[in-house]
């Protein structure tokens, strides 16, 4: 498995993480964050609604599949809480079947993972096991 790790950039809302090399077949995942709203609840404490993908993409940059968290957050500054998780996933290449979609969220955490299968003439060829995290800190910065 060949990885390849690229600088943190931010770039007009979004923030791309890793970036990775999977397998002999030259597939690559991708992680980006967009901002959905920001509201200011009280003077002390304000609340953060995000989004994480993961973008499952071939060798030519073309979407296979992607997994998607969206969390909402409430920060004050000296701490930060996930309220709540969903998860949504997407199938571009229809030789790809997504099983089990989930979401959890834990203190400032919103977790999304999906598995996701390839299928070539009825039998699966391929299983990948997607997580992505998005991150809250004390004073809304996201990750």
């Amino acid at each position: 498995m060949k990885k390849l790790i690229l600088s943190l950039f931010v770039c007009s809302g979004f923030i791309f993480a890793s970036l990775q090399s999977v397998s002999s077949n030259e597939y690559y995942y991708e992680e980006t964050i967009e901002i959905i709203e920001e509201d200011l609840v009280t003077r002390a404490t304000q609340t953060k609604t995000a989004k994480k993908t993961g973008t499952y993409k071939n060798a030519s940059g073309q979407t296979l599949w992607s997994v998607t968290v969206t969390g909402t957050f409430t920060y004050n500054g000296s701490t930060s809480t996930c309220t709540k998780s969903n998860v949504s996933t997407s199938i571009i290449d229809t030789k790809w079947k997504i099983a089990s979609p989930s979401s959890s969220k834990s203190r400032n955490k919103a977790s999304a993972t999906a598995i996701a299968k390839c299928y070539s003439n009825g039998a699966v060829i391929s299983t990948q096991t997607k997580t992505v995290t998005l991150t809250c800190s004390p004073t809304g910065v996201l990750s």
